[in-house]
């Protein structure tokens, strides 16, 4: 997997373009060498992978989808963007690392902050729908294990099986949510519709 420079815009006729987004800032952390502000440019959701460019900075970024660990939309913090987070130890040759973490621990963040704020949800529909069709194959594998491996686990719902402390929570639960009794309506449930 790769998280790539792009001196140049990115060559998008092979790429099947799932959604473009003009006027979009990008902000990189730990920051670019140099760029400690957002870069004006345009977002590219294709289906092999996210491209950002800004012809202003003749420069951008392209990232595999595996690469990206969670992307969201996030409204916290400033202006409203796609916070993508990236792989831990993926990042870009010229981020301005910090010194005192092991590189391999070092978790790159972008946020792709858009002009037209209207448009997140569209940018974010785009990008789940790629990224589904590029599965973690470590995961993958990872979960096929599992369901080869012949151990035998409890029932978490077998109260043998749960501490006191859980014993307990369970009963809480229970008692939070208990189902109507014969499909019909307690007796709070009747004073509410009342």
């Amino acid at each position: 997997m790769t998280v790539t420079l792009l001196s140049a815009a990115p060559d998008l006729s092979d790429q099947v373009v799932r959604h473009t987004q003009k006027d979009t800032d990008l902000l990189v952390l730990p920051p670019l060498a140099g760029v400690n502000e957002p870069i004006r440019g345009d977002l590219y959701v294709c289906e092999s992978q996210v491209y950002f460019y800004s012809t202003s900075a003749n420069s951008g970024i392209a990232v595999d989808y595996p690469d990206i660990i969670i992307h969201a939309i996030s409204r916290r913090e400033g202006r409203p963007c796609i916070y993508c987070q990236l792989e831990a130890g993926r990042f870009f040759p010229n981020q301005q690392l910090p010194e005192d973490e092991d590189e391999q621990d070092i978790v790159t963040e972008l946020k792709f902050m858009p002009e037209d704020t209207g448009a997140l949800e569209g940018i974010y529909m785009a990008m789940s729908d790629c990224a589904a069709l590029h599965p973690d194959e470590e995961f993958m594998a990872e979960q096929e294990a599992l369901e080869n491996d012949s151990e035998f686990f409890a029932d978490p719902s077998d109260e043998a099986e749960l501490t006191e402390v859980q014993q307990a929570a369970l009963r809480h639960l229970e008692s939070v949510f208990q189902p109507p009794m014969n499909g019909k309506p307690q007796e709070d449930e009747k004073m509410d519709e009342q």
